[in-house]
């Protein structure tokens, strides 16, 4: 030792404490145990710190001691309750400070009793053991350490009696109001059970009886509260509640299957009805289309043998006749084909087809009606346009019906035009004009039977679109309209594109 706070009589030697020789090997704050200072002559607890120069080699190490009157002093102004023992010890087991005070107890070891569950202690630990008078004391012990090592233990005694003495107390006083309460109690329960069980039961088992007569209409008329009375009436009004949900289900399923066979009678009769009736139309039908087809076989004679000998009205009168026939033809044969599809009787032939051919010949078939008017008709089909799946017949029944539309619907000089192109697995035609256009109200109801937008333009049966989207939708597309009044109407139908052959190698398998 070459400095010290407290003059040296001579140099000194602690290179043999233990103290020094922790802060030198673990380069760290250590702390040493009880030990008379060889300078002051004063019991001390000495703190030992190294000086380490960059490479960490220790230079010096700084002590520093406490001294345990002092600290003897702080344990004593700690104001501890009566029959009540403190002390501190270091980690061997010394006594630093005590309270109460006692001198010659400083630096001894504790009680052998107590001293291996101080020295064990990790944490903090209760145990009891007689205290300093002799009577059991409850005993806390607690370790004060430095990087999770034991430098010092605390030790807290209080006398067991002192301890108890407040519990036991309050205990007596508890027991007798306990007593109070337990009589007060049985005198409210008295009271309580006749008001608060006996009459609820009563209802429950009146609202039971009504029950069991029949009467689901019965509730226990009782509060639903959070007691045990109150979840049975809960229950049984809950119960009460579904019975009557369940017969009014019940009678409701009754009525509902008496409407359902009312209805199944009632959509029977009218399928009998429409099977009578598809089958009169076409019965009707069948007949008319004899004498309407000798009608016109005799106009055209009449027109073709004697027109020389026919005056003008004559042959004006000849050409109603045969118009007025040909439009009753049409209308005749428009409900046999509308009848025999909805009997589902009509058969189609589906097949390869190439719709550029059709097109190529609707628009052939019908050029003159369309020059009648002066109007112009453009074809616009894509390249390498797929094969359709379809009847060939009804697509060009379906086209001209279409096409014809749009002449009848557009006025003199106006155009037509039918375009077609590939749209995923359809192919899609569009027959579009520059005609009179249809409302919002018109285009809702224009494929029903009979329906002519505003009974505008020329006469028709109102059966031809009818028929159109049949005949669509029978062979796998569909048919939509896009139009505006005034601008033209464009009607698009599609039709599924024919699948491919399997290889030959599959077909053979």
């Amino acid at each position: 030792m070459f400095c010290s706070a407290v003059p040296l009589r001579a140099p000194m030697n602690v290179a043999g404490r233990g103290f020094f020789w922790r802060a030198v090997v673990l380069r760290d704050f250590a702390v040493g145990e009880y030990t008379i200072g060889r300078i002051t002559g004063k019991p001390v607890l000495v703190f030992a710190y190294p000086a380490l120069d960059e490479a960490g080699r220790v230079l010096a190490v700084v002590l520093a001691g406490l001294d345990l009157t002092w600290l003897g002093q702080v344990v004593a102004e700690a104001h501890m309750p009566e029959a009540s023992t403190v002390a501190i010890l270091d980690r061997s087991g010394l006594v630093l400070a005590r309270y109460p005070p006692a001198g010659e107890e400083i630096g001894r070891p504790v009680d052998p009793s107590l001293l291996n569950l101080i020295l064990g202690t990790r944490g903090v630990r209760t145990t009891e053991a007689p205290g300093p008078d002799g009577t059991p004391y409850l005993f806390a012990f607690s370790a004060l350490s430095y990087r999770e090592a034991p430098v010092a233990y605390v030790s807290v005694g209080v006398s067991k009696a002192v301890a108890f003495d407040e519990p036991d107390r309050l205990l007596r006083l508890n027991l007798l109001i306990l007593g109070i309460v337990a009589a007060l109690t049985l005198a409210m329960a008295w009271i309580g059970g006749k008001l608060g069980i006996l009459e609820p039961v009563r209802a429950l088992v009146g609202a039971t009886k009504r029950l069991s007569t029949g009467d689901l209409s019965a509730r226990s008329g009782l509060g639903h509260g959070q007691g045990e009375l109150g979840q049975l009436a809960r229950a049984f009004d809950v119960m009460a509640e579904s019975l009557q949900e369940a017969e009014r289900r019940r009678l409701m399923d009754e009525e509902l299957r008496r409407k359902n066979y009312e209805l199944e009678q009632q959509n029977a009769a009218i399928e009998e009805a429409n099977r009578m009736k598809t089958e009169f139309v076409s019965m009707v039908s069948h007949e008319l289309r004899t004498p309407l087809t000798s009608i016109q076989g005799y106009v055209q004679l009449l027109q073709e043998r004697d027109a020389a000998a026919l005056g003008d009205e004559a042959r004006r009168s000849l050409a109603i006749v045969k118009k007025s026939a040909g439009r009753l033809l049409g209308l005749i044969n428009d409900l046999l084909d509308l009848s025999r599809m909805e009997a589902g009787k009509i058969e189609l032939r589906c097949g390869p087809v190439d719709l550029p051919t059709v097109i190529e010949t609707v628009a052939a078939s019908i050029r003159l009606l369309i020059e009648s008017k002066r109007q112009r008709l453009t074809v616009a089909v894509d390249e390498a346009l797929p094969v359709v799946c379809a009847d060939a017949d009804r697509v060009t029944q379906i086209l001209t019906n279409l096409v014809a539309n749009a002449h009848k619907y557009t006025p003199v000089e106006g155009t037509i035009e039918v375009a077609a192109r590939r749209e995923d697995g359809f192919v899609r035609v569009d027959v579009s004009d520059s005609g009179i256009g249809l409302s919002a109200e018109e285009q809702a109801q224009l494929f029903t039977r009979f329906f002519r937008a505003q009974q505008r333009g020329p006469l028709g049966t109102g059966l031809g679109l009818v028929i159109t989207r049949l005949l669509v939708e029978l062979q796998g597309g569909r048919i939509t309209v896009s139009s505006a009044p005034g601008r033209g109407s464009t009607f698009s139908f599609s039709l599924p594109v024919l699948a491919p052959a399997p290889p030959v190698g599959e077909r053979a398998g």
